[in-house]
Order: structure tokens, then C-alpha cells, then sequence
């Protein structure tokens, strides 16, 4: 039986952006989450005994090991661990997995989720070409400013290899492109990446059936424009109901976390 490992609010905020955004390939990450579901196969085996990602230390296995736990395979519920085996256990290969791949560590990283709602999409939906680190640095350094009751404690340089390690996972993600600078590239979801994220956001927010005012809304980088207009062709399918009064655009989920991957792909 696969277990969360949800953690709770123990840990709210952490910096193993910089150890995911320091990985070579980010396809382990994939591999990962699929020998989580294969009984046949397990993290330990793909980091430690194989060591496939070539690291030299065991010290640095076990920090790349659990940061990669944490990251992707921290689970809030079986809701949350049925969507991840439907969308990752399966041998067909789904597009827009960095997509998917995205929003995972959104909801289980708060200051990646952060980093991202905060100053990334807020990059993205202004119309600028490029994102810079410094963009990221002033988020940083203003956040710790007003929120020093959290005693994080994160040094200059800290607080710059978050900076450089997140823009480095985001062009692993084919969020963005260029070595030194980076260029946002365009990113629209299909109508069966977007059904998905609605689970995710629901994952994120159990109790709020609206959408509008869901923290993760903004990383499903649809317009507002946009929305309401293809939720209401995708209502029409089947994956969902929906209702509108002109506030709040609330969103009845009508397939199981385990079946919604069959209905969108049709498998049998």
C-alpha cells in the first residue's frame, strides 16, 4: 500500500528548490515518481544502488533523495495519490507532463508556489519578454523584510542560489529559454491539462469550490478572459459541473481522482 507522506504545516517554507534546480536531467524526477508506483522498483534502488543520477557522495544521494520525496512524492491524501499513479502509472506517455510536473511541486512546495504565483506568472501575464533573477531576488528580500517572525535566517547567498536554481528548473520545465538570459516561452494548457489542474487546485483547497478565488488559479495560466469560456465547454463533457452567478465560478468535480486520466485519455 502506498502511504502519504504528507508532513503537514510542519515545514512551511524550505529551499529544496535548490537542490531540484541543481539536477542535471529532471527525467529522474519522472522516473521517480513512476518506480513509487512499481512495486518492482524504488527511489532508494534509482538513487543509491543504481545511482543513475551519478552522484559521487552518498551524503549527496540521500540530500537529492529527499528533496525529490518531498517535492513530488508528498502526498496530501489518497485523492491526491490516486490523481499521481492515474496520470504517472500508466505506460502511455501524456503530454505536457512538465505541466503536471509544475503544478505537483506548487502544491506541495509553498515557496515554490509562492515564488511562482508571486513574480513568475506575474512576469509572464505582463507582456514582458524575459524574466531575470532579480526579479526573483526583490521578491525575496521583500518577503523576508515583512515576514521576519518566521526567523528563516536566509543568508545573501541563499537567497541568490534560490533566485538562480528556480529559473533553472523552470527552463528544465521548457517554462523558459536561454542560458543567461531568460525568455518566457508561450505556455497554454489543452482542455485535458487544464481538467487536471482543477484537481489539483482542489487538492490545494478542499473545502473552496471556487475557482476565482483558489491561490493555484493563476498557474493554470489562463487568462480571466479566457476561463469562464473554456470551463464552460469542458463542463459540457462531462468532467465537471459548473455554475456562474457573476461572482463566483464554483466547480462541482464529477470523476474520481483514480478515473478522471481514463475519461480525458479514454482509456479502457
Amino acid at each position: 500500500m502506498i502511504e502519504s507522506n504528507n508532513t503537514g504545516n510542519l515545514v512551511i517554507y524550505d529551499t529544496t528548490i535548490n537542490i531540484i534546480g541543481g539536477l542535471r536531467d529532471i527525467g529522474v524526477i519522472y522516473k521517480a515518481i513512476e518506480t513509487h508506483f512499481n512495486e518492482r522498483d524504488s527511489l532508494e534502488d534509482l538513487i543509491s544502488e543504481r545511482n543513475e543520477l551519478n552522484l559521487r557522495t552518498e551524503r549527496s544521494r540521500i540530500r537529492v533523495k529527499n528533496a525529490i520525496k518531498a517535492a513530488f512524492l508528498n502526498f496530501k491524501n489518497q485523492d491526491h495519490i490516486d490523481l499521481i499513479q492515474s496520470i504517472f502509472g500508466e505506460k502511455d506517455q501524456l503530454p505536457e507532463k512538465e505541466l503536471i510536473l509544475f503544478w505537483q511541486y506548487a502544491l506541495s512546495n509553498r515557496l515554490f508556489r509562492e515564488i511562482s504565483t508571486m513574480v513568475f506568472i506575474k512576469v509572464y501575464l505582463s507582456g514582458r519578454a524575459k524574466i531575470s533573477k532579480e526579479d526573483i531576488i526583490a521578491y525575496l528580500k521583500e518577503f523576508l523584510s515583512q515576514n521576519k517572525h518566521l526567523e528563516l535566517n536566509w543568508s545573501e547567498n541563499t537567497i541568490h542560489t534560490l533566485s538562480t536554481k528556480y529559473l533553472n528548473l523552470m527552463t528544465k520545465l521548457n517554462f523558459l529559454e536561454g542560458a543567461r538570459s531568460k525568455s518566457l516561452r508561450y505556455i497554454r494548457p489543452s482542455d485535458e491539462s487544464l481538467v487536471l489542474f482543477l484537481y489539483f487546485a482542489r487538492l490545494h483547497a478542499p473545502e473552496n469550490k471556487n475557482i476565482l478565488q483558489n491561490e493555484m488559479l493563476p498557474l493554470s495560466f489562463v487568462t480571466s478572459e479566457d476561463l469562464l469560456d473554456r470551463l464552460k465547454r469542458l463542463s459540457i463533457k462531462g468532467y465537471f459541473d459548473m455554475t456562474f452567478n457573476g461572482v463566483d465560478l464554483n466547480i462541482e468535480l464529477t470523476q474520481s481522482y483514480r478515473g478522471i486520466c481514463d475519461a480525458l485519455y479514454n482509456r479502457s
